[in-house]
């Protein structure tokens, strides 16, 4: 699915008739339905704002995604870059979500979206004062992702005070259009050959923040639903910041797929996600969202034990986004 790991998903719940497990045979069967790519329609682009996403760092060095609402104004990707870069008003807006920029303080941007979709990216000298080799590919990912965000960005170029250089500082090559690449990539022991390994993006909830982080994974198996949501049943690794969503007894029995409808079995201990300080909502947001990532997955039906299982109206209520920032405020303030 294009620029999946950037689509604004919603997740809707069609038919909920019930709390609990199990369900009636005259009851509608509820299914998650994972969306298009948000459009705004004509009247919300006559409204004084508009919702941009936005690519900081937390205190764990993730690069996390946030769709804010801005106000309204024609170049709203250089204001996206804008609102990434150190100043005290950002500064004070991302640290209210337990996240900051990545860009250093004094970052001029200027940018240039050609008809190709080739952005021409030109940030001032500012751009070399990173800490290290890991806050600088951070910080160039992040603006690669920000602008492919938008439908007319496919790939980005970045210039040093609007001339071309081979690197930054600290070695990130930046000689050629960037593409958006896969985010917060775990690693692997050095003794290990990546050789016929696939990549598979799994949502985890950071303990600092609360927000949603994508990880990508590398797996020696296919990279499809039942592989992802068997890495996501495995959870985040030890010592990596990051919270389990999924309940660690759950098994995974089955997964099918027919017309875009993904059909996820799991055994009973999956109901526990119920019991969850949020009611259930990460587990279930973090699965929706790690299984959209697939082509063709266009709804996610869940069972427990064989049997269609009806999730609270409350675990449902999730934000349309992958993080928005009032979800990643409540969280630090609750």
């Amino acid at each position: 699915m294009k620029k999946m790991f950037t689509c604004i998903l919603c997740l809707v719940l069609l038919g909920l008739m019930l709390t609990g497990c199990g369900s009636n045979a005259d009851q509608t069967v509820p299914t998650l339905e994972i969306p298009q790519e948000y459009i705004p329609t004509a009247s919300e682009l006559s409204q004084s704002t508009r919702a941009t996403t936005v690519y900081y760092r937390d205190a764990d060095g993730y690069i996390v995604p946030v769709t804010r609402t801005i106000p309204w104004q024609d170049g709203i990707a250089a204001a996206t870059l804008g609102l990434m870069v150190q100043n005290e008003q950002n500064i004070q807006d991302a640290a209210a979500m337990g996240l900051e920029p990545v860009l250093p303080p004094e970052t001029q941007v200027s940018l240039d979206i050609g008809s190709d979709g080739l952005a021409t990216v030109s940030l001032s000298s500012q751009v070399n004062a990173c800490a290290d080799a890991l806050e600088e590919s951070t910080m160039v990912s992040a603006v690669v992702c920000a602008l492919t965000e938008f439908d007319s960005v496919d790939q980005v170029q970045l210039l040093v005070n609007g001339y071309a250089v081979p690197t930054l500082k600290y070695g990130t090559d930046i000689s050629q259009p960037l593409s958006r690449c896969d985010l917060n990539v775990e690693s692997v022991a050095q003794d290990v050959s990546l050789t016929g390994a696939q990549p598979v993006t799994l949502y985890f909830e950071s303990a600092q923040s609360g927000a949603m982080v994508p990880v990508t994974r590398m797996v020696f198996s296919r990279d499809d639903v039942e592989t992802a949501v068997l890495e996501l049943l495995k959870g985040p690794r030890d010592g990596s910041g990051l919270v389990a969503t999924m309940p660690g007894d759950a098994a995974l029995l089955s997964v099918s797929q027919k017309d875009g409808v993904v059909t996820i079995n799991f055994s009973e201990q999956f109901v526990n996600v119920a019991n969850e300080y949020d009611g259930g909502k990460s587990a279930i947001k973090s699965l929706m969202l790690t299984c959209a990532q697939f082509e063709g997955v266009k709804q996610v039906k869940l069972q427990v034990n064989g049997k269609d299982w009806e999730p609270d109206a409350a675990t449902m209520a999730v934000p349309t986004f992958v993080n928005s920032e009032d979800d990643v405020y409540n969280y630090l303030t609750d």
